[in-house]
Parts: C-alpha cells; structure tokens; sequence
C-alpha cells in the first residue's frame, strides 16, 4: 500500500517533526509493507532533521513564489480568493464559479496523487482562520482526485472567519475521517457551527515516537547530557507570541519579563534552568525561540545557572535531553508532549486552546495553565506545587502517556484496516 503524508510544513518546528516522525513510526509497527512518501514545505532540512527522504511540496512552492509586479500581484490575490470557490463548485457545488477551470498547479497536484492508494494530513494545529484558505489546498486536491483522506491529530478552529467556515464545513463533511488530538477542538466547531460528523478522537501522533537512543551521538549531544546531569534541571520553551499577543493582551516584553521571574525563582530553589527551543531558523524557518531565549538573559539574576540550547538537535535528540531533565515548563506544546513522552512530566503554558486541550484528555488538567498565571505569578505557585509533589505527578503522566499512546497506536491500525 502506498500512502502519502501530506500537511507538514517543516521539521524545522521540531514539535511537527515530533508529529511526523509519531506517525510515521505508528504507521511502520502496524504494518510492514506500506511504501510511504512525505512532503513538506522545506524538504531539505525536514529531511535532515527526520533523517529520511522528504520530497518538495510543490503547492507550497507555487503559492510563495513572488507575483511579478502590480498586475501579477493583482492576479494572485484574485486567485487566492476565487481558489476555494472554484474547486467546491468542481467538488459538487456547482454554481457560478464551475465555470472557472481548477488552477494549473492544483490541477497538477491532484494528478500526482493518482499513484497513492490514500492521503493522510498529518496533525498539528494548521486549519486555523488566522492562517487562511490555502491551508485546504492539499485536502482538496485529494477530494479531486477522489483518494481517501484522513486527518490524522489535528487541533482545528476557530473559524469565526465566514469564508474559512464555510470552507471548513465542506471539507470536514467529505473526509474520511478528522482526528481530532483534544476535545477543546471538538467543542469549538460546534460553537462555530462547523460540521463534527467524521470526527473521531484521537491523539498527537508526537506522543506515537518510539522512545530510543540516537545512534553514534554527536559531540553536542554528549555535552548538552553532562551539562543537564551536572545539576538538577528544569527545561523551558519560550517563544515569540505573535500572532496570539493581541488575542491575549500581553506584549512580548511583559511576556519576557514574566518569565525571567520564573527562572530566578528555580534558581532560588537550587535549580539549572536550560532553555529549549522547539522552533529554529534552520532553512529560513520564521520563527527562532533561541533569540527570545537569549533575551530573557537580560533577566536573570543568576546567569551561571541558565543555559541556552543553541544546536540544531532533532525531536529526537530533544526527547533524549529532556529525559534527564526533571521537569519542563513549555510555552511550545510539543515540548511538553516530547519531554512528557521521554519520562519527564511537563506543565505546558496555553497561548492557544490546544494546549489545554491536550493535558484535559491526558487526564492532566492541573498540569496546564494560561498565559495569565505567567503574568501575575501564580504558574511559580503551581510549578512549586508539582515539584513538591513530584513522584505522584510523574507516575501519572507516565501512566497518562502510556494510555494515550495505546489510543493512538489503535486509530492508526483501524485506519489502516479500513484502507485494506
């Protein structure tokens, strides 16, 4: 059976890395025999960071090659907008805009989906309204082509945009399934009146890697293990809020500064900090945590005592890091997924609803917290409250990632069966 992955934008992100290489792995126990392909948006570093064989995403490369002056950029804007009318009305619609021929390249992607014997979008939280209609493009070229596609650990919504509703509403009633990893997804297109009726739950596929040990280690990997073994450490994440700052009335800077109190008070406590960063600019990837990292340097007390992660390290090599650490407090979800699936509990800061929505189906609530315990200092109150509790907290998310895990490994063998 041949299947193609679609969805991933880089590996870059090391939490989509993480989804990625969950499902990949999850897929490979199931069955021995499946011929899988991968696209991505930057192939050659996804590739590097997973460590096989990425092919281009070629409708990522069309929709971000520069528009040639005024007209051309007219045109594009033109497109963008008409693309999702043009191919629901190919889909069955009908109407006005069938008479429109589907656009060439999307045309041409669907052509290329012939040889696959099924689609799978792999997970993350990329059907979002802020992130717009292209985001679709993929699944409905597969609904073109007439494969099975199935969305695979997905966070969706909100889509308080109409047009991106209305998008979501067609393309989630013609799925074969969508995945949903948390409930808070699930409860959201319900509020936004977006259709449940393929929904199934599911899991992050990040939590399907299967822990191991990175053969011929590299040097950096060996001296960042002695770094962490040397004293008791607590990882974190940060990053750069943006586009979340205005939906949670918090600037960067506040951001930072809150923070920075965190770190000084694990210090106080006898504590290293070491700071992660899930998202690097590798393969001119937007986002770089290690800056904000860097940063936060400017507020702590006790600098010999916080360290920031500058290596390019996979998920992989995150997961073997994060393992000797003793406790995570991540703004990146995924960081607190890997660290919680490598044998270290985690409390994961929510800045958007999927974080929350993760921890509440890992029976973990308390083990999540907003933005605002940042703010006003409360996350250090919960965090001391973890660490003094430590051994009963780390047996159940032990025991949570475990039956998740076996969720997770169930859906992708049922989806398996159901292709044949």
């Amino acid at each position: 059976m041949k299947i193609l992955l679609v969805g991933n934008h880089t590996c870059g992100n090391r939490g989509d890395g993480a989804i990625l290489r969950g499902l990949i792995d999850s897929l490979q126990s199931a069955r021995g025999d499946l011929d899988i392909d991968v696209i991505s948006r930057y192939p050659t570093s996804s590739g590097y960071l997973l460590q096989q064989d990425i092919q281009q995403d070629s409708l990522f490369l069309h929709n971000s090659k520069s528009a040639k002056g005024l007209v051309g950029s007219v045109k594009r804007k033109v497109a963008n907008r008409l693309m999702p009318e043009i191919m629901m009305a190919h889909l069955g619609k009908g109407g006005l805009y069938k008479s429109f021929s589907v656009p060439p390249h999307l045309a041409q992607f669907t052509k290329s989906l012939e040889q696959y014997d099924a689609i799978i979008q792999v997970g993350g939280s990329f059907f979002v309204d802020l992130y717009g209609v292209t985001q679709f493009d993929h699944a409905l070229c597969a609904l073109m082509a007439k494969k099975p596609l199935h969305m695979v650990g997905h966070s969706v919504g909100p889509f308080e945009n109409p047009r991106v509703n209305a998008l979501a509403n067609f393309v989630f009633d013609r799925v074969d399934s969508l995945v949903l990893r948390e409930e808070v997804s699930f409860d959201r297109l319900k509020q936004d009146g977006v259709t449940t009726s393929r929904v199934k739950k599911g899991v992050d596929t990040a939590f399907l890697v299967k822990a191991r040990d990175v053969e011929n280690p590299s040097h950096n990997l060996l001296h960042w293990k002695n770094i962490i073994s040397a004293r008791k450490t607590i990882a974190i994440t940060v990053r750069e809020l943006a586009p979340f700052d205005k939906r949670l009335g918090v600037t960067q800077k506040e951001y930072e500064a809150a923070f920075g109190k965190v770190i000084n008070a694990m210090i106080a406590e006898g504590y290293q900090v070491v700071a992660f960063s899930t998202c690097t600019g590798i393969d001119s990837y937007a986002k770089d945590d290690r800056m904000v990292a860097l940063t936060l340097r400017d507020h702590v007390e006790n600098p010999e005592h916080y360290h920031v992660i500058m290596d390019e390290f996979n998920d992989l090599e995150l997961g073997i890091l994060l393992s000797h650490c003793h406790l995570t407090i991540g703004t990146r979800l995924h960081s607190a997924i890997i660290s919680m699936n490598f044998g270290t509990p985690a409390v994961a800061i929510n800045y958007e609803h999927k974080s929350l929505g993760v921890m509440k189906q890992l029976g973990l609530p308390q083990m999540a917290t907003d933005v605002q315990s940042l703010m006003d200092g409360s996350l250090i109150d919960k965090v001391q409250t973890v660490l003094a509790d430590y051994d009963n907290v780390k047996r159940k998310v032990d025991t949570a990632v475990a039956q998740e895990r076996e969720i997770g490994n169930r859906i992708t063998a049922e989806i398996l069966n159901v292709l044949g």
